[in-house]
């Protein structure tokens, strides 16, 4: 469940009948009446209308700052603007974008090529190119195609392919998502050529595909990014200091029968904090053999160094962090370097792919043929993989965590995103000789 502010750039506050598509759709609704920083901090979604033919709130623009700023730290932004004109204006960094107010092909709205699966079926229903056909004004204008932000995915566009209606794009660790459809005027009841149906349809599958983005948020030389926008050559930041680029990255996803038939699959939470130092930032979700790095004064008593790589189902003996049993669907990434690496994932030191023989098991055969084509040595038989830091038998990882119970010792108890001292020969071996 998420929590979405709604709010009418025209009535300085929501208006009642931006509240059904919430709700409808599970979702807690918030009141907006000034979208400024301290009102913004605890939402997940800002859902805004501008009813306005003729111009674009004062409030919200007064506050764009402190928008663009809940974006950047993660919150979705969705606006559904009549106006249009200088669109690019009212959009964290969309000042590049070309938007043109118009009203030519203004009923003929269809899906653009190459929209996000879960944009086209949602747990509402389904999007197609008649589904906001035949409306009164079903848009007010496009934005050229080849003027969206970097990457933005174009949704739905006029007959004219290149002229997009409606699209999403990344900022910072959020995400925007932009509309010259009025749909304050369909969820009003004004025109039936859009039903209230459909008005959920679009609006649930709209949080689908930001949610879809949102997962960990991983630190890179580009700031943070969720872990589903990694590329192979994106540099990213590692716990010895400095940047690595990907190498290889792959994504593996159970659904809900698969978790039920195999229930070892389903992940690990870790909750916001709950490995000490405000770690993580939010909840964490990996894999249940997923190793954390720690940093802690009995792990150096028990190890002779402070840093150690622990199992995500070895902490679960701590407060905070148990395998979630309510998880329907939950993907995996796997992200690989030249050597094994510690990373930033939620701000917590978190392990890349290690390419010992039990890691690799998790990878499908189809990626481990890519992988074994890409790095032919890991099938050498005196292949040895080296690891970006101690990782202790499973029976000293399960005495370790009793320890800190035990002691009620956070296992980051002081931690600030930077290098972690890990000693350099843990660290210079390269995982793929």
């Amino acid at each position: 469940m998420a929590t979405v502010g709604y709010y009418s750039m025209t009535n300085g506050q929501g208006i009642t009948s931006q509240v059904n598509e919430i709700t409808n759709n599970g979702d807690t609704a918030v009141n907006v009446t000034i979208p400024n920083a301290a009102q913004l901090a605890p939402l997940d979604s800002l859902y805004v209308v501008n009813p306005s033919n003729s111009n674009f709130g004062a409030e919200y623009m007064a506050n764009l700052s402190a928008i663009s700023t809940a974006v950047n730290n993660g919150m979705n932004l969705i606006i559904f603007d009549r106006y249009v004109t200088n669109a690019q204006t009212i959009l964290p960094g969309g000042g590049g974008i070309n938007v043109l107010r118009d009203f030519s092909d203004s009923s003929d709205i269809n899906v653009a090529a190459g929209a996000p699966s879960s944009f086209i079926n949602g747990p509402n229903g389904q999007i197609t190119d008649s589904t906001f056909d035949g409306g009164n004004s079903s848009s007010h204008g496009y934005v050229t195609l080849g003027s969206l932000p970097p990457g933005a995915k174009a949704l739905l566009t006029t007959s004219n392919p290149n002229n997009v209606v409606a699209f999403t794009y990344p900022v910072g660790a959020g995400n925007v998502f932009y509309s010259t459809i009025p749909l304050d005027f369909y969820t009003g009841s004004n025109n039936s050529a859009i039903t209230g149906a459909e008005i959920n349809t679009l609006f649930s599958n709209v949080q689908d595909i930001l949610c879809f983005v949102r997962g960990a948020i991983i630190e890179t030389a580009r700031g943070p990014i969720p872990v589903e926008r990694l590329a192979v050559g994106d540099e990213i930041c590692v716990a010895r200091g400095g940047t690595e680029p990907i190498k290889w990255i792959f994504s593996s996803r159970l659904g809900d029968t698969t978790l039920r038939r195999h229930p070892e699959g389903r992940p690990v939470r870790i909750t916001a904090g709950a490995l000490g130092g405000g770690l993580p930032r939010r909840d964490l979700l990996v894999s249940r053999q997923h190793r954390m790095l720690v940093d802690s004064k009995v792990a150096m008593r028990m190890f002779g160094t402070p840093n150690a790589l622990i199992a995500a189902v070895k902490l679960t003996a701590l407060p905070g962090i148990y395998v979630d049993e309510d998880v329907q669907e939950v993907e995996y990434f796997h992200i690989l370097f030249d050597q094994h690496e510690v990373i930033w994932a939620e701000g917590t030191p978190s392990e890349s792919l290690f390419t010992g023989p039990e890691a690799l098991k998790s990878v499908p055969p189809a990626a481990r043929a890519e992988l074994e084509r890409l790095f032919p040595q890991i099938n050498a038989i005196d292949y040895q993989a080296r690891a970006a830091a101690l990782i202790p038998p499973g029976k000293a990882q399960k005495e370790f965590v009793a320890r800190h119970l035990k002691n009620a010792k956070a296992i980051l108890p002081t931690f600030a995103a930077g290098p972690f001292a890990i000693p350099a020969r843990l660290s210079q071996g390269a995982a793929l000789h």
